[in-house]
């Protein structure tokens, strides 16, 4: 039998072969923790078992055997007592002969529960308040070998939990928790004010480099203190990196007087050495709103965060931006973007247009780079910069870039379907998606399931990119190249790196920024910030393509030193699908003869 509390009512039992099933607000079934429950049920003879973790007034269950809502409430729990007598071990015989339980819907009701054993749950992190416990119907004692099993089983528990539910370095609720537990405020608290936050620090990556990274995880371990001690028994997480997030059910009727307690919280001076002080500022966004709402949890933090990006940078203090009607066009935007990305046909659709890459000196097309558009249905063909930004700040960056990915796979199947010779389409991730922990598996599955070679490809990262973290670019980098992906460094003359970066950094092209094409023939300064660039690419034996040709006088000055390879608009500039394939079919037919760079004119035209 599956007993399960409803709220309101009387207790009810189940079937063991009916469906429990999950809360639709909940976190996905852990096998793993189901596992090490159901263990412990067995291990002790319990009838039910499971996780419980208490947050505010509720009991939230991510794992339990025998009980179906994953939701209860906390007063007057077996769990709360155990937590709060603040003991390694919490056990009732009888609870029908304790007072504290008696009236308990477990104990009173069908079918009895009169055993209750439970370890509280105790780990690094201060947020993990909660039990592993099973029940049972007679009354009794665990003996000292159960008893034992059970503690061991708990601190197995206390690290999965850890691993998943809180950040590792604040201990706070990472980004997943914090959403599930904010869709569950929203869906129980009618008639509440509800204020969402996101907290973004300024200058801390700056801080993590000087100081190393153990100064700046001890700064974000205080700086979430600080939040704690602003307000208490608000619901708080640590987004990652440099973000954190609260909610604030009913806040305080002065709620400016709130927001400048809070930014004086965060504006106090940090120690990053002894003797040495730092202050770190933040962009804070606030998102106000009256329950119910039809927003969710996501779309409450996605405005937050849109609120707290359109904040200029704060001089010598933390600022605050709230949520109002003229960042709500950006929210939608948002929206729509995920939307589209998820293929919903009335928010149009994203598609690859591709500008051609050639070598002029043997009149052949040498690549394409892929630029993603969105065909909107109001706004017509939008370029990336009006949503791809969006897309960063919004954490959704990666989601877009396998959206491109797969876009462009389809479509190099396609032509190679139909006979085309294809040259390597090159793709400009950004450096979070070059970073993602599922680039990779996204990447040789798209692959297989299209058939189209790694040697088809080129990943572009920019110079800049090799500044930050060039080890473990490095890293990513070579896991692409045993793909078969080819790499370019993109828009090279730009960020400043020095050539020991390069040296260990595996390349096959070297991309020159327009700035140093455009002009070169007439800016001497152009013309001879080109010149290192050239030596550096024969240096490395990288092939150097130049981005932004748009003059005659560019391209001849540029075939004068030996460099053939272009892009930009004096050959063309992106095209669609329909376009590119013809290009495609033009330059086969006229492979035996290599073309002019009129007749390449013409025919990219």
């Amino acid at each position: 039998m599956i007993y399960r509390p409803v709220r309101g009512g009387p207790a009810r039992l189940f079937n063991g072969d009916e469906q429990a099933g999950h809360d639709v607000l909940a976190d996905p079934a852990d096998p793993k923790l189901d596992y090490i429950t159901r263990l412990a049920v067995q291990a002790t003879g319990a009838d039910i078992g499971g996780i419980s973790l208490m947050f505010q007034s509720r009991i939230w269950l991510p794992s339990r055997i025998g009980v179906q809502d994953c939701y209860l409430a906390r007063a007057g729990s077996f769990c709360t007592s155990a937590v709060e007598e603040g003991s390694g071990w919490f056990e009732v015989e009888d609870a029908s002969r304790d007072p504290r339980f008696a009236g308990n819907p477990l104990v009173s009701q069908v079918p009895h529960f009169r055993h209750y054993a439970a370890v509280p749950l105790q780990g690094d992190s201060a947020h993990l308040l909660g039990t592993l416990w099973v029940m049972g119907r007679a009354p009794r004692r665990l003996d000292v070998a159960q008893t034992a099993q059970l503690r061991l089983m708990a601190r197995i528990v206390v690290d999965m939990l850890e691993l998943r539910y809180c950040d590792a370095v604040t201990g706070m609720f990472n980004r997943a928790v914090f959403l599930q537990h904010l869709e569950r405020i929203l869906a129980e608290r009618p008639g509440a004010t509800l204020s969402v936050g996101m907290v973004d620090l300024i200058g801390f990556r700056q801080v993590n480099d000087l100081f190393r990274r153990e100064t700046g995880d001890r700064i974000l371990r205080l700086m979430g203190k600080r939040l704690e001690d602003w307000a208490d028994g608000a619901l708080l997480g640590h987004l990652g990196a440099d973000q954190f997030a609260f909610a604030l059910v009913s806040p305080p009727h002065d709620h400016e007087a709130c927001m400048r307690r809070l930014c004086a919280a965060i504006d106090q001076p940090f120690e990053v050495e002894p003797g040495c002080m730092h202050t770190l500022n933040a962009r804070i966004g606030i998102r106000r709103q009256a329950l119910p709402c039809e927003e969710s949890a996501d779309g409450l933090l996605d405005a937050a965060d849109i609120a707290a990006s359109s904040i200029r940078q704060p001089q010598g203090a933390s600022a605050v931006h709230e949520y109002d009607a003229a960042l709500m066009a950006r929210a939608r935007l948002r929206y729509e973007l995920r939307e589209a990305i998820r293929g919903a046909p009335r928010f149009g659709r994203l598609e690859v247009h591709y500008q051609p890459q050639v070598d002029v000196a043997h009149g052949r097309l040498i690549g394409l780079e892929a630029l993603v558009r969105w065909r909107h249905p109001v706004y017509g063909l939008v370029g990336p910069g009006m949503f791809v930004p969006q897309a960063e700040t919004s954490g959704r960056i990666f989601e877009l870039d396998m959206h491109v990915l797969e876009l462009v796979c389809r479509d190099l199947m396609a032509w190679r379907a139909r006979g085309l010779h294809v040259p390597p389409v090159a793709l400009n991730f950004s450096r979070a998606s070059l970073m993602h922990v599922q680039v990779f598996a996204h990447l040789a599955q798209v692959l297989e399931a299209t058939g189209v070679p790694g040697e088809l490809l080129e990943f572009e990262v920019t110079e800049s990119q090799l500044l930050d973290s060039p080890t473990l670019l490095h890293q990513r980098i070579s896991a692409l190249r045993a793909l078969g992906v080819r790499v370019a460094v993109d828009d090279f003359g730009t960020g400043y790196s020095n050539l020991d970066a390069l040296t260990s950094f595996p390349f096959d092209r070297l991309k020159a920024d327009r700035r140093f094409v455009h002009g070169v023939a007439s800016d001497e300064r152009t013309a001879g910030v080109f010149a290192l660039i050239q030596g550096i690419a024969a240096v490395f034996e990288a092939e150097l393509l130049c981005e932004g040709l748009e003059d005659e006088a560019d391209l001849s000055w540029l075939a004068e030193r030996g460099v053939h390879c272009v892009q930009g608009w004096y050959f063309s500039r992106a095209q669609p699908v329909q376009a590119i394939e013809r290009v495609l079919r033009r330059f086969q037919e006229a492979r035996d003869a290599p073309l002019s760079v009129p007749e390449m004119r013409a025919l990219l035209a």
